[in-house]
């Protein structure tokens, strides 16, 4: 049986801040297809790293959430593709997984949800945790 794997949101946070791979797939998707408007960040890494922060509060207003210290957890729920992406790119997957990825999840009529559904099909919260690990 698999282990599920995790890691406290926080500590997370801080391992991803440090990432300063470039991801030119990553960056190429995100200004095709990611978010145009409310965005408050300059870049994915600034995105989750606030993302994860937030976690163990309730969240911000139009942002509630019940309050969660599990990593796992804030992966499997996170909505953006762009932000997933540039997470599997930075913690330098194969390029080839990260280019079959775009590629399926660029189809016309992909919304955001089924697009972070088939990213976590492919790269489960395991596989992230042991790119982490090899970092």
């Amino acid at each position: 049986m698999l282990e599920r794997k995790d890691i406290d949101v926080i500590e997370f946070a801080r391992k991803i801040s440090m990432l300063d791979g470039k991801t030119p797939l990553a960056d190429s998707y995100d200004t095709r297809y990611g978010q145009k408007d409310n965005r408050w960040w300059l870049s994915q890494r600034e995105h989750l790293t606030v993302w994860c922060l937030f976690q163990p509060t309730g969240g911000i207003k139009d942002f509630e959430h019940a309050p969660n210290n599990s990593a796992l957890k804030m992966y499997n729920n996170f909505g953006r593709p762009e932000t997933l992406i540039w997470l599997v790119e930075a913690l330098r997957e194969e390029p080839k997984i990260v280019e079959n990825l775009i590629s399926k999840i660029s189809k016309p009529g992909m919304n955001a949800r089924t697009a972070c559904k088939e990213i976590r099909g492919k790269i489960p919260f395991n596989r992230i945790m042991e790119l982490l690990e090899n970092i």
